[in-house]
């Protein structure tokens, strides 16, 4: 995780201060919905608002934006901070809120100022630029007031801090009080304003001085090649095996962000993905929730044709203007009294039972058509939302997207003009010495992968009732080793946890088949063997593939 609290903050303000003041702007873009770049010549700020990665910094990537968004923001800023100088940036107190101020003489000689404030406080991150007064005069995100109801951001207003409990300064905290907290079991980020979590387990005000003086500190402390901690301060942390250290903040993040795969442009289209899919996946599950509903109450169709039946039996006894009669139940072995229309005849009276008998009836033949396709989709949803959480790049997101757009999921918010990406290897490859695993990436390439690239004798593997990759083997010999291996890579590429055991079905590639309309990926297949695994590192896979074990 990337670990920015107030202190930390505070360092980053000092780095941005020395990086860009004095010098002004050239262009300004909003690069998605949720970041805006700021160009200081090749200096690119980049202020991002995403809710899992409110961050400001240098960036060095020369990504493409996702989406070409005008707006009010950025009118705002271009008509007034065009060729304007950054004179300052401060820090609201030890708040995770930067001010950037700039300068510029207008077209009649003024000089003008401006700020922008940047809230790095998650979901609630935001861009505001104000005046010289503060008076609001945009905003990147206007809030509705059901969602920050502690302050309105409208044009004209004052800009206010967003609402905090009052703590104690860093600054002007001294050793009594801060043994005073020690001794009350409290902890220092409920107490001492811009504490994080990580600075919970100071235990000495010496360290907690030391961590707050410090220059920058920046280190990547990793865990099995995963980052643990990406952070700025000089921080006591033990649950790691490997730590790389910084020259500065912009170089640790652009690696982190690098690293992780957490491009501004890659967590954008990720989080709307996502964020599009759960919803669809939200609004089945309750589909298929009122079917099974609809079939659990047509278990009284049968008693419905019974009642019918029974009253066929005495109909000679039944006259027009009777609101019920007593028949014998031949079915359960009792008397009963069955309801009538006074109103209509005797033989309307049973068609009416008949008639709703049969309306039942077709409508559970309906609802088990309807629970079968919406199971369907269901998993069709589950397994695009695993391969958009595989995915490590915005090309394979884009892929995805592609894929969700034809079959009506989403809609593009791509300039038609755009050049179209240019199309990779369609599936994932594991070379042994006298073998091939290939693996699907996305619903497309499952089936590209199964019914074009496949041969018929090859082995097809997925893992037994959640969602996961296709799974080819190509080997003259398989053996219980391939066998093993091939499911653990299905099991990677699946819904289940690390470290949880699954069950792998495998069979011949020639008794795979897909259904007519059957949306991407979805397959029925026979003949099946199953082998139970363990879901274990693709890393690891490749390491005994590379070691021939």
């Amino acid at each position: 995780m990337l670990y920015i609290d107030g202190i930390s903050l505070s360092k980053i303000k000092e780095e941005l201060k020395k990086s860009l003041e004095g010098k002004r702007i050239n262009r300004i873009f909003k690069n998605n919905e949720y970041t805006i770049s700021i160009h200081f010549g090749k200096i690119e700020l980049l202020l991002s608002c995403i809710p899992s990665l409110p961050i400001c910094y240098i960036t060095k990537s020369k990504e493409q934006p996702i989406l070409d968004i005008a707006s009010s923001i950025i009118s705002n800023l271009r008509k007034n901070l065009m060729n304007a100088m950054l004179t300052d940036v401060e820090q609201l107190g030890f708040d995770r809120i930067l001010v950037f101020h700039f300068s510029r003489i207008n077209e009649l000689g003024e000089i003008k100022k401006y700020k922008i404030y940047f809230e790095c406080i998650g979901k609630l991150s935001n861009i505001i630029f104000t005046d010289e007064e503060n008076k609001v005069l945009d905003a990147l995100k206007k809030f509705h007031i059901s969602e920050n109801f502690d302050r309105t951001l409208f044009l004209g207003e004052t800009y206010t801090r967003p609402k905090f409990d009052k703590k104690i300064l860093p600054i002007d905290l001294n050793e009594k009080d801060f043994n005073k907290i020690l001794e009350n079991n409290t902890l220092l980020s409920s107490e001492i304003e811009g504490a994080g979590k990580f600075l919970n387990n100071i235990k000495t005000f010496k360290d907690f001085r030391n961590i707050l003086h410090s220059d920058v500190k920046a280190k990547i402390y990793f865990k099995d090649k995963k980052i643990k901690l990406a952070t700025v301060l000089d921080l006591d942390f033990k649950d790691y095996d490997e730590v790389k250290e910084f020259s500065s903040y912009d170089e640790m993040v652009n690696f982190y962000i690098e690293y992780e795969h957490t491009t501004t442009s890659f967590m954008l289209l990720k989080n709307r993905l996502e964020s599009l899919l759960e919803k669809k996946l939200k609004k089945l599950n309750k589909t298929l929730s009122l079917i099974k509903k609809d079939i659990e109450d047509s278990k009284t169709m049968d008693n419905i044709k019974e009642e019918g039946d029974i009253l066929a039996s005495v109909l000679y006894n039944v006259k027009k203007g009777m609101d019920s009669i007593k028949a014998y139940d031949f079915y359960n072995n009792k008397e009963i009294e069955i309801e009538l229309n006074p109103l209509i005849s005797p033989n309307e009276n049973l068609d009416r039972i008949y008639k709703k008998y049969n309306k039942v009836k077709r409508g559970l033949t309906n609802a088990i058509r309807r629970e079968k396709e919406v199971k369907e989709e269901i998993t069709y949803v589950e397994s695009t939302l695993l391969f958009i959480k595989n995915s490590t790049d915005v090309a394979s997101l884009r892929e995805i997207e592609e894929e969700l757009i034809k079959l009506n999921y989403i809609k593009s918010l791509h300039n038609k003009k755009k050049t179209k990406l240019k199309k990779e290897v369609k599936y994932g490859v594991i070379e042994g010495e006298d073998y091939l695993i290939l693996y699907g990436r996305n619903n497309l390439e499952n089936d590209n992968l199964t019914f074009k690239v496949s041969a018929k004798d090859d082995y097809w593997f997925h893992v037994k009732d959640i969602p996961s990759s296709h799974i080819i083997l190509k080997t003259s010999k398989l053996t219980d080793e391939l066998i093993v291996k091939s499911a653990q890579v299905s099991a990677y590429f699946s819904k289940a946890n690390l470290g949880e055991k699954v069950t792998v079905d495998y069979t011949l590639r020639k008794n795979v088949s897909k259904p007519n309309g059957a949306k991407p990926g979805f397959v029925i297949y026979v003949s099946q063997k199953s082998v139970v695994v363990e879901k274990v590192e693709l890393e690891k896979i490749y390491k005994e593939v590379i070691n021939g074990l």
